[in-house]
């Protein structure tokens, strides 16, 4: 829960394209499921530029995390080097979120992809 906290306001956006990914997995699971063929690649192709998406706004979390890190190291004056590099670590957090859903929405596809080849 701690991680969780820590990716601070771009958590938000992470959320949204969680569920949407989310979304489109059962939906792309039931398509196939209920037909006997491939299923809409449209909707399957959609879970893996949700996860690239995913990541790209994990990037910028990151990015305006070390943003705010520089911004109060300047501000402290005389900052630590461990001090330095939790702020940077947390700054992090938001790429580790984003690349995750990534690596979620790749190895699904990729099932989805094999199983729509073997249908067809």
């Amino acid at each position: 829960m701690a991680f969780i906290e820590s990716l601070g306001r771009i958590q938000y956006p992470l959320w949204i394209v969680t569920l949407l990914m989310l979304a489109q997995i059962v939906r792309s699971i039931a398509d196939l499921v209920r037909s006997d063929g491939p299923g809409s690649p449209l909707r399957t192709h959609s879970i893996l530029v949700l996860g690239v998406l995913g990541a790209c706004v994990g990037i910028l979390g990151s990015l305006i995390g070390v943003r705010v890190v520089a911004d109060v190291m300047v501000q402290a004056g005389t900052v630590t080097a461990p001090t330095a590099w939790s702020g940077v670590g947390v700054a992090l957090g938001p790429s580790v979120a984003g690349f995750f859903l990534l690596g979620v929405a790749a190895v699904v596809w990729l099932a989805l992809q094999y199983v729509a080849g073997r249908r067809s």
